[in-house]
């Protein structure tokens, strides 16, 4: 009996931090995203076109999620795959400005956030076959963004969350 209500309480637990953790996933605004990103190219005017890959249980909602992530990109991960020259680091370069300016971050990347003002879908609506793949319970969608690197940069020393560039030196 003992053995059976130690087990009980050990599973209770278990159960219990595993969605205390997934919650706090959730609300943190610099690690939960889950996905994968590669540059497709450069222009002139400061964009980066980049190859999304996001994940959710609906084909739409993943599509949705891959501007959040393709923003999220490239302020807190950099771009580190893709073509050769379009590479580059994150805006943010200190590992704890996302935790100093979270109530900016949470705001920024909330449903229907700012972050939508620097990315625009590609590919919206027209997701080909081979970048629609079924992952278990959910989808990976590939989709094509163009991101607004140097107005997103711009936003971010505007709010005093990065440098302004040519200070520090």
């Amino acid at each position: 009996m003992f053995v059976h209500l130690m087990a009980f309480f050990l599973l209770v637990g278990l159960l219990t931090v595993s969605h205390e953790c997934q919650a706090q996933r959730r609300r943190n605004p610099v690690t939960f995203y889950d996905y994968e990103v590669e540059c497709m190219g450069v222009g002139s005017d400061g964009t980066q076109f980049l190859k999304v890959w996001s994940y959710g249980r609906r084909v739409n909602r993943a599509i949705s999620q891959a501007k959040r992530n393709a923003v999220h990109a490239v302020i807190f991960r950099g771009i580190t795959s893709g073509k050769p020259g379009c590479m580059q680091r994150p805006l943010v370069t200190r590992p704890d400005t996302g935790q100093q300016h979270r109530e900016f971050f949470e705001a920024f990347f909330r449903e229907g956030g700012r972050y939508l003002n620097f990315v625009a879908i590609t590919s919206d609506g027209h997701i080909a076959d081979e970048d629609r793949l079924r992952v278990g319970r959910r989808f990976k969608v590939g989709v094509e963004v163009t991101v607004m690197h140097s107005a997103l940069r711009k936003e971010l020393e505007a709010a005093n969350v990065i440098p302004r560039l040519g200070t520090g030196f």
